[in-house]
């Protein structure tokens, strides 16, 4: 290869070089900041199972308490950013393992992110789709989705929801979780709430059963009130967890990919230091060579004009 040519690879590699590496560093840098500002719900959720110990919800004919269909809701959740690593493809694979002995006819599928549906479109699935979560919109798409599910569940369309998504363990760890979210009669059951409030200890795990309780609102009402802020709730957290382990795979797959850069860097930079001085050697012959045959050439001359003379 031409010295110009291996100078002309070298700056590209330094300047690929610079560019993974500060995509490296942004990861890490948004990974660390979601971490920190990242909003948690175990005492919205200390709250939320201590309401059950008013009442006992657990008998109320309800299809967020109980499902009242065969299909369930798989709502897969992938990410439009590159440099993943493969973790769209573990999402989309946990997903459909959960759902795996279920006949076809009783899946719904629901991707999240342009990545998820069109890895269905090209397994030629019927599938809802929403668009990729946006770390400044989590809520409000929680909030869209949760309308939906809130309507498909309570017209009886589907009967219960898994949500397969990334998980961060760790800056260098992620996993894939599947989460049932409806119905969530464990909320409700004897068997699921909290335990006993230091309050109410030696008390009866429910203080009245739904038909001694006289409330304004139906008890359908109620359970489809605090089902929604359920849903809205583990999707926020999800979305959540979802993005740092996005940020967090990418940053390692770069850091994987920055190294065999600069292993190629450092290769192509060999190469062009052993092109320049095979070039100069080059030369310094070529001088001596040049600088050889002028000294003989003059010798030649001075030897003819001493013999003329």
């Amino acid at each position: 290869m031409q010295l110009n040519e291996l100078r002309k690879e070298l700056r590209f590699n330094r300047e690929l070089l610079s560019l993974v590496e500060t995509l490296k560093n942004v990861a890490g840098s948004q990974f660390h900041l979601l971490e920190k500002k990242k909003e948690r719900f175990a005492a919205f959720m200390d709250a939320f199972a201590g309401f059950f110990r008013v009442v006992d919800l657990v008998d109320v004919v309800n299809p967020f308490v109980r499902p009242v269909s065969d299909v369930t809701g798989l709502i897969v959740v992938t990410s439009d950013s590159g440099f993943m690593g493969g973790l769209n493809a573990g999402v989309l694979r946990a997903g459909q393992e959960a759902v795996a002995g279920l006949p076809l006819q009783n899946v719904a599928y629901v991707v999240i992110g342009e990545k998820g549906a069109g890895a269905l479109s090209d397994q030629k699935l019927p599938f809802k789709y929403f668009e990729g979560i946006n770390q400044d919109t989590i809520y409000e798409q929680s909030v869209v989705i949760k309308d939906w599910i809130m309507q498909e569940v309570g017209e009886g369309r589907i009967g219960s929801i898994k949500v397969a998504a990334p998980k961060s363990l760790s800056f260098s760890s992620q996993t894939i979780e599947v989460t049932p979210l409806l119905p969530c009669g464990t909320l409700f059951d004897r068997g699921e709430v909290a335990p006993p409030l230091p309050a109410l200890s030696g008390a009866r795990r429910f203080l009245a059963e739904a038909r001694e309780v006289i409330v304004e609102s139906s008890f359908d009402d109620m359970v489809r009130y605090l089902a929604g802020v359920w849903v809205t709730s583990k999707l926020f957290e999800i979305f959540e967890d979802g993005k740092l382990a996005e940020f967090g795979a990418r940053a390692m797959h770069l850091e994987g990919s920055l190294q065999k850069v600069q292993k190629e860097y450092a290769k192509t930079r060999q190469k062009c230091i052993k092109a320049t001085h095979e070039l100069v050697d080059k030369g310094m012959r070529e001088s001596f060579a040049a600088k050889s045959t002028k000294r003989r050439r003059d010798k030649k001359a001075q030897v003819a004009a001493e013999a003329s003379a």
